[in-house]
């Protein structure tokens, strides 16, 4: 039996540095944040002027939309790795129950959803006490047409779904506690 050297049998750094999922940009990509700055300027002229009140965050791979209470916001998350990108009306509280109360009054707008959408749309509960209405989508390039494409689609969901959302939210006030 010989004696091993050091790292035999292991991984080089540089191997496991290889190992973790990475997107090469193409010519003409953006950067995430590039791209996710672009998105959410060109929703926000695409938004009709009564969806401008909705305050917006952009956090790293997220973009976030949202009335008076933040933790209900429509959500852009970008996973880039995957060359995916979900929408979704999350509902995220600190009380697990009104969030399932919350996306039970959307949920009963689903066929209408799926109709108005597409068949992909799902609602369902979530982590930590939390639910979503969501759907996803392929991404295959960070260039400008896709920008442009994701940025309509997303004014779309956010159109069609937030008269409901704020009909969920009136019928689900806060508990005060």
């Amino acid at each position: 039996m010989q004696p091993r050297s050091p790292g035999e049998g292991r991984p080089s750094a540089d191997a496991a540095r290889r190992a973790r999922p990475f997107r090469r940009r193409l010519p003409g990509e953006l950067s995430t944040a590039d791209f996710l700055r672009a998105v959410l300027e060109t929703l926000r002229a695409r938004l009709p002027g009564e969806l401008h009140s909705l305050q917006a965050r952009h956090q790293g791979s997220l973009i976030k939309l949202f009335g008076d209470e933040p933790e209900i916001h429509f959500e852009l998350w970008l996973h880039a790795t995957r060359g995916r990108v979900e929408l979704a009306l999350h509902f995220e509280t600190r009380d697990p129950d009104r969030n399932r109360r919350l996306l039970a009054y959307v949920a009963d707008d689903l066929p209408f959803l799926k109709e108005a959408i597409g068949p992909s749309i799902e609602a369902e509960p979530w982590d930590k006490g939390w639910t979503r209405v969501y759907l996803t989508r392929p991404v295959e390039r960070l260039g400008a047409a896709e920008c442009e494409q994701l940025a309509a689609t997303f004014a779309e969901f956010v159109e069609i779904l937030d008269p409901i959302r704020r009909e969920a939210v009136a019928a689900n006030p806060p508990s005060v506690s």
